[in-house]
């Protein structure tokens, strides 16, 4: 039966690792993550019987988080994400690491009886601090939460005056919400300055470009506006964001950035304040899409190309299939297929339709 330890020598660690790394545990979700420097980083979710977990005011049936990592040299860190324990489901695990700031980040979302929650748990020199993204007023969920790192050089003048650049650290987290409006929503975490959730702000993505207000279904599926998606736009740090706006019946590729000229630092000045408003023009739009086998689709993809057209595509457990979203009439393709067979599986398929759509 393991315990919480927060680590371990590595004299230990050669018997641990199996312990910790082979032995199948029944788990409810898992993720894992290389770091740079060789370091594999894993969270488990689910109850504290499945996973092992005993402890000090931890019920066999409390939900919870737990969190492992290997070095290269063999020493092994092990304990529960804070805040974690508890009688509500965490799901939608993600995990991410910026070598910009050596930090660890874990997304997840805590179901509650009406209202889901989207916590960050940050990591960095041997302890987690915690970051809520919070939800619209009243009645709201979130569905398929992504996050995605980005980094952007900056300038700015110190008190004498003086030229300095480095480059920041953008988290940018995109979801869908169900609440008094159905839409995409994002929130941007500046990881060299947020430390409070009091410091996330969070967006309407239809408002940003342009649209708001009451969101009608009409005869959209579910899989069509359900997934929203963050993407690189390249080195320069921007981030397309590709969603549905209910309110103008449209799907948007938006780029996000912000402003890489701070200006001085004095707190008050105009320019400073603007550092972490986002910067947001339309790529492109069309109409919604139609995206075909939903029922068995287990989650809608997007990857948008280089001239920011978007080809979202799907697994319907016998084939991959995709659809293109035309920039000259703003009309999506019919969905072509990949039928899947033993010598064509998912994950070839999948890579198929990912390098078709970045290269075309």
């Amino acid at each position: 039966m393991r315990y919480l330890r927060q680590a371990v020598s590595t004299a230990f660690a050669l018997v641990a690792v199996g312990v910790l790394f082979a032995t199948p545990i029944a788990r409810a979700e898992e993720k894992t993550l290389l770091a740079p420097d060789g370091t594999i980083y894993s969270v488990h979710s689910g109850i504290a019987a499945d996973l092992e977990v005993t402890g000090e005011g931890i019920k066999p049936t409390d939900y919870l988080i737990e969190w492992t990592s290997l070095a290269q040299d063999g020493t092994i860190g092990l304990g529960i994400i804070p805040n974690t324990i508890g009688a509500s489901s965490k799901s939608n695990l993600d995990l991410a690491y910026d070598s910009q700031t050596s930090t660890v980040v874990l997304l997840w979302k805590e179901e509650l009886t009406v209202v889901s929650i989207l916590h960050l748990g940050v990591f960095q020199k041997g302890a987690w601090n915690a970051l809520d993204i919070l939800p619209s007023l009243g009645i709201a969920h979130a569905y398929n939460p992504q996050m995605l790192l980005s980094h952007q050089t900056i300038h700015w003048l110190d008190d004498a005056g003086k030229d300095n650049w480095k480059a920041r650290s953008i988290l940018s987290v995109i979801w869908w919400e169900e609440s008094h409006l159905a839409q995409a929503r994002y929130a941007p975490i500046f990881l060299d300055e947020d430390h409070a959730s009091t410091d996330v702000q969070v967006y309407d993505l239809p408002t940003l470009v342009g649209g708001g207000g009451s969101t009608p279904y009409g005869d959209a599926e579910a899989s069509a506006y359900l997934y929203p998606s963050l993407q690189l736009e390249g080195p320069g740090g921007a981030v397309l964001a590709s969603f549905v706006d209910l309110s103008q019946s449209q799907h948007f590729v938006a780029r996000l950035a912000f402003p890489t000229d701070m200006g001085q630092t004095a707190p008050g000045t105009e320019t400073w304040l603007r550092r972490r408003i986002p910067v947001v023009g339309v790529a492109m739009h069309g109409e919604i899409p139609i995206v075909l086998g939903v029922m068995d689709a287990k989650a809608v993809q997007t990857v948008v190309g280089s001239s920011y057209q978007p080809t979202l595509f799907w697994n319907d457990t016998t084939a991959v299939r995709y659809i293109r979203l035309d920039g000259t009439t703003g009309k999506w393709s019919d969905a072509r297929a990949i039928v899947l067979s033993d010598t064509m599986t998912s994950d070839r398929a999948t890579q198929l339709v990912q390098e078709m759509a970045t290269k075309n």
